[in-house]
Protein backbone atom coordinates (compact mmCIF):
# COMPACT_ATOMS: atom_id res chain seq x y z
CA UNK A 1 0.00 0.00 0.00
CA UNK A 2 1.64 3.33 -1.36
CA UNK A 3 1.43 6.48 1.14
CA UNK A 4 2.82 9.83 1.64
CA UNK A 5 4.51 9.53 5.31
CA UNK A 6 5.89 12.78 7.03
CA UNK A 7 10.31 11.98 7.16
CA UNK A 8 9.64 12.60 11.22
CA UNK A 9 7.52 10.10 11.15
CA UNK A 10 10.34 7.09 9.34
CA UNK A 11 12.03 5.54 12.23
CA UNK A 12 15.20 3.24 12.16
CA UNK A 13 15.42 -0.20 13.50
CA UNK A 14 18.67 -1.58 14.78
CA UNK A 15 19.32 -4.17 11.61
CA UNK A 16 19.56 -1.39 9.61
CA UNK A 17 22.82 0.75 8.75
CA UNK A 18 23.90 3.93 9.21
CA UNK A 19 23.75 7.27 7.00
CA UNK A 20 26.51 7.63 4.84
CA UNK A 21 26.74 10.87 3.68
CA UNK A 22 28.98 10.10 0.07
CA UNK A 23 25.86 8.12 -0.78
CA UNK A 24 23.13 10.98 0.26
CA UNK A 25 25.51 13.84 -1.46
CA UNK A 26 25.25 11.52 -4.51
CA UNK A 27 21.89 11.10 -4.58
CA UNK A 28 21.43 14.40 -3.91
CA UNK A 29 23.38 15.59 -6.57
CA UNK A 30 22.31 13.40 -9.02
CA UNK A 31 18.16 13.66 -7.59
CA UNK A 32 15.19 13.77 -10.54
CA UNK A 33 11.85 13.12 -9.51
CA UNK A 34 11.19 10.61 -11.99
CA UNK A 35 13.85 8.35 -10.40
CA UNK A 36 12.36 8.26 -6.93
CA UNK A 37 11.33 5.11 -5.59
CA UNK A 38 9.03 4.02 -2.95
CA UNK A 39 10.94 3.37 0.08
CA UNK A 40 10.02 -0.18 1.84
CA UNK A 41 7.99 0.82 5.37
CA UNK A 42 6.62 -1.54 8.19
CA UNK A 43 3.93 -0.78 10.12
CA UNK A 44 4.51 -2.28 12.89
CA UNK A 45 2.87 -0.68 16.70
CA UNK A 46 1.84 2.00 14.96
CA UNK A 47 5.60 3.13 13.62
CA UNK A 48 6.62 3.14 10.39
CA UNK A 49 10.07 1.64 10.20
CA UNK A 50 12.31 2.18 7.41
CA UNK A 51 13.54 -0.66 5.19
CA UNK A 52 14.78 0.37 2.20
CA UNK A 53 15.71 3.40 0.66
CA UNK A 54 16.44 5.70 3.51
CA UNK A 55 19.53 7.29 1.89
CA UNK A 56 17.15 8.42 -0.78
CA UNK A 57 14.79 9.46 1.87
CA UNK A 58 17.30 11.32 3.78
CA UNK A 59 18.63 13.27 0.47
CA UNK A 60 14.40 14.17 -0.02
CA UNK A 61 14.25 15.05 3.22
CA UNK A 62 17.57 17.52 3.17
CA UNK A 63 16.70 18.62 -0.26
CA UNK A 64 13.41 19.91 1.32
CA UNK A 65 15.32 22.56 3.30
CA UNK A 66 15.51 19.28 6.42
CA UNK A 67 11.76 20.17 6.62
CA UNK A 68 10.75 17.05 9.00
CA UNK A 69 7.01 16.93 7.63
CA UNK A 70 8.95 16.66 4.18
CA UNK A 71 6.17 14.00 2.50
CA UNK A 72 8.53 10.49 1.22
CA UNK A 73 6.49 8.09 -0.82
CA UNK A 74 6.17 4.67 0.50
CA UNK A 75 5.13 1.08 0.18
CA UNK A 76 3.88 0.15 2.67
CA UNK A 77 4.06 -3.58 4.36
CA UNK A 78 1.87 -4.82 6.91
CA UNK A 79 2.24 -7.83 9.53
CA UNK A 80 5.79 -8.35 9.66
CA UNK A 81 7.74 -8.92 12.99
CA UNK A 82 10.98 -7.45 13.84
CA UNK A 83 12.78 -10.20 12.14
CA UNK A 84 10.84 -10.44 9.42
CA UNK A 85 11.83 -6.92 8.46
CA UNK A 86 15.36 -7.62 9.39
CA UNK A 87 15.26 -10.43 7.16
CA UNK A 88 13.69 -8.35 3.77
CA UNK A 89 16.22 -5.90 4.74
CA UNK A 90 18.87 -8.21 4.15
CA UNK A 91 17.62 -9.70 1.01
CA UNK A 92 16.79 -6.59 -0.65
CA UNK A 93 20.17 -5.18 0.10
CA UNK A 94 22.53 -8.47 -0.57
CA UNK A 95 24.62 -7.79 -3.14
CA UNK A 96 23.89 -4.09 -3.54
CA UNK A 97 27.56 -2.00 -3.28
CA UNK A 98 26.56 0.31 -0.39
CA UNK A 99 25.92 -2.74 1.85
CA UNK A 100 29.14 -3.94 3.57
CA UNK A 101 29.86 -7.02 4.90
CA UNK A 102 29.42 -5.95 8.33
CA UNK A 103 25.50 -4.38 7.04
CA UNK A 104 24.90 -7.75 6.34
CA UNK A 105 26.30 -9.86 9.14
CA UNK A 106 24.19 -7.13 11.42
CA UNK A 107 21.07 -7.82 9.05
CA UNK A 108 21.69 -11.54 10.00
CA UNK A 109 21.87 -11.10 13.38
CA UNK A 110 18.69 -9.13 13.98
CA UNK A 111 16.68 -11.74 11.88
CA UNK A 112 17.79 -14.38 14.09
CA UNK A 113 19.83 -16.35 11.80
CA UNK A 114 21.40 -18.99 13.71
CA UNK A 115 24.82 -18.95 12.31
CA UNK A 116 25.07 -15.01 12.31
CA UNK A 117 24.45 -15.11 15.99
CA UNK A 118 26.94 -17.66 16.80
CA UNK A 119 29.40 -15.55 15.48
CA UNK A 120 28.59 -12.54 17.02
CA UNK A 121 28.40 -14.68 20.66
CA UNK A 122 32.15 -16.26 19.24
CA UNK A 123 33.00 -12.57 18.97
CA UNK A 124 31.52 -11.00 21.86
CA UNK A 125 32.81 -13.73 24.02
CA UNK A 126 36.59 -12.31 23.91
CA UNK A 127 35.40 -9.11 24.37
CA UNK A 128 34.93 -7.58 20.92
CA UNK A 129 31.68 -6.42 19.03
CA UNK A 130 30.05 -6.18 15.18
CA UNK A 131 29.77 -2.90 14.87
CA UNK A 132 30.13 0.71 15.80
CA UNK A 133 32.92 2.39 16.37
CA UNK A 134 34.56 1.94 19.77
CA UNK A 135 37.52 -0.06 20.16
CA UNK A 136 36.16 -2.81 20.74
CA UNK A 137 34.51 -3.04 17.24
CA UNK A 138 36.76 -6.03 15.44
CA UNK A 139 37.97 -4.24 12.15
CA UNK A 140 37.82 -6.92 9.85
CA UNK A 141 34.64 -8.90 10.25
CA UNK A 142 34.85 -10.92 6.66
CA UNK A 143 37.89 -11.89 7.51
CA UNK A 144 37.05 -13.57 11.44
CA UNK A 145 33.68 -15.29 9.21
CA UNK A 146 36.04 -16.57 6.56
CA UNK A 147 37.44 -18.60 10.09
CA UNK A 148 34.41 -19.06 11.52
CA UNK A 149 32.41 -21.14 8.99
CA UNK A 150 35.09 -23.40 8.21
CA UNK A 151 35.49 -27.13 9.79
CA UNK A 152 36.66 -25.88 13.98
CA UNK A 153 36.45 -22.18 12.79
CA UNK A 154 34.48 -20.81 15.83
CA UNK A 155 37.17 -22.40 18.73
CA UNK A 156 40.05 -20.93 16.18
CA UNK A 157 38.38 -17.69 15.91
CA UNK A 158 38.22 -17.30 19.68
CA UNK A 159 42.01 -18.75 19.92
CA UNK A 160 42.80 -15.56 17.41
CA UNK A 161 40.45 -13.24 19.55
CA UNK A 162 41.75 -13.81 23.08
CA UNK A 163 45.36 -13.66 21.92
CA UNK A 164 44.62 -10.06 20.23
CA UNK A 165 42.12 -8.61 23.04
CA UNK A 166 44.82 -9.90 25.96
CA UNK A 167 48.32 -8.36 23.56
CA UNK A 168 46.06 -4.90 22.72
CA UNK A 169 43.28 -4.33 24.72
CA UNK A 170 42.45 -1.16 24.05
CA UNK A 171 44.02 -0.34 20.62
CA UNK A 172 41.62 -0.16 17.68
CA UNK A 173 44.10 -1.96 15.31
CA UNK A 174 43.82 -5.46 17.73
CA UNK A 175 41.56 -7.00 15.30
CA UNK A 176 42.51 -6.03 11.45
CA UNK A 177 42.25 -8.54 8.98
CA UNK A 178 46.41 -8.04 8.56
CA UNK A 179 46.71 -9.19 12.32
CA UNK A 180 43.90 -11.94 12.45
CA UNK A 181 44.96 -13.86 9.40
CA UNK A 182 48.60 -13.39 10.75
CA UNK A 183 47.72 -15.02 14.47
CA UNK A 184 45.86 -17.69 12.52
CA UNK A 185 48.54 -18.77 10.61
CA UNK A 186 50.87 -18.68 13.81
CA UNK A 187 47.85 -20.64 15.69
CA UNK A 188 47.68 -23.14 12.82
CA UNK A 189 51.89 -23.75 12.49
CA UNK A 190 52.69 -23.54 16.34
CA UNK A 191 49.40 -23.63 18.30
CA UNK A 192 50.94 -27.12 19.97
CA UNK A 193 54.13 -25.34 20.63
CA UNK A 194 54.08 -21.71 21.85
CA UNK A 195 52.98 -20.93 25.19
CA UNK A 196 50.16 -18.26 25.95
CA UNK A 197 52.07 -15.92 28.30
CA UNK A 198 54.89 -15.61 25.96
CA UNK A 199 53.02 -14.67 23.63
CA UNK A 200 51.31 -12.02 25.09
CA UNK A 201 54.33 -10.60 27.11
CA UNK A 202 56.45 -10.45 23.87
CA UNK A 203 53.45 -9.36 21.27
CA UNK A 204 51.92 -6.54 23.89
CA UNK A 205 55.09 -4.73 23.66
CA UNK A 206 54.77 -3.83 20.25
CA UNK A 207 51.66 -2.46 18.55
CA UNK A 208 49.68 -3.84 15.96
CA UNK A 209 50.28 -1.77 13.50
CA UNK A 210 54.64 -1.69 14.28
CA UNK A 211 54.35 -5.57 13.50
CA UNK A 212 52.02 -5.29 10.13
CA UNK A 213 54.39 -2.87 8.69
CA UNK A 214 57.43 -5.04 9.17
CA UNK A 215 55.19 -7.21 7.46
CA UNK A 216 54.97 -5.35 4.83
CA UNK A 217 58.45 -4.29 4.81
CA UNK A 218 59.30 -7.69 4.42
CA UNK A 219 56.78 -8.43 1.71
CA UNK A 220 58.24 -5.85 -0.48
CA UNK A 221 61.29 -7.47 0.27
CA UNK A 222 60.81 -11.12 -0.75
CA UNK A 223 59.55 -12.59 -3.91
CA UNK A 224 55.84 -11.92 -4.03
CA UNK A 225 54.36 -14.70 -6.12
CA UNK A 226 56.31 -16.97 -3.25
CA UNK A 227 55.17 -14.49 -0.04
CA UNK A 228 51.76 -13.77 0.75
CA UNK A 229 51.70 -10.64 3.34
CA UNK A 230 49.58 -12.80 5.55
CA UNK A 231 52.71 -14.80 6.06
CA UNK A 232 55.11 -12.45 5.97
CA UNK A 233 53.48 -10.47 8.99
CA UNK A 234 53.63 -14.43 10.54
CA UNK A 235 57.03 -14.17 10.48
CA UNK A 236 57.33 -11.20 12.49
CA UNK A 237 55.00 -11.71 14.81
CA UNK A 238 57.46 -15.16 15.46
CA UNK A 239 60.27 -13.27 15.92
CA UNK A 240 58.80 -10.63 18.27
CA UNK A 241 57.87 -14.44 20.12
CA UNK A 242 61.39 -15.86 20.25
CA UNK A 243 62.73 -11.72 21.62
CA UNK A 244 64.57 -13.11 24.49
CA UNK A 245 64.01 -16.45 24.42
CA UNK A 246 67.34 -18.92 24.75
CA UNK A 247 65.23 -21.99 24.64
CA UNK A 248 62.15 -23.35 22.94
CA UNK A 249 62.18 -20.70 20.07
CA UNK A 250 59.83 -21.11 17.30
CA UNK A 251 61.51 -21.71 13.77
CA UNK A 252 59.67 -20.12 11.33
CA UNK A 253 57.64 -22.31 9.17
CA UNK A 254 58.76 -22.31 5.36
CA UNK A 255 56.16 -21.75 2.88
CA UNK A 256 56.59 -22.58 -0.86
CA UNK A 257 53.53 -21.44 -2.45
CA UNK A 258 51.40 -18.16 -1.84
CA UNK A 259 48.11 -19.67 -0.14
CA UNK A 260 46.57 -16.00 -1.63
CA UNK A 261 47.39 -16.48 -5.13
Amino acid sequence: MEQNIPFNQLKKAGYNRGINRTHVNRIKRNFHEDMVQPAIVSLRDDNYYIIDHQHQSQAIYELNNSDPHTLIKCDVRTGLTYEQEADLYYRLNTGTSPLNFTDKIIGRIEAKDPMAIAFRDAVESCGYLIGGDSNRSIRAVKAAWDIFVREGGRDSLIDILTLTSLCWPNSRTSATADIISAVDLFLIYHGEDYTERQFVKNLSAKTPTEIVKRGETYYRQMNQRTFSKQYCTYTQIVNCYNEGLRSRRLDVVPVVLNPNA
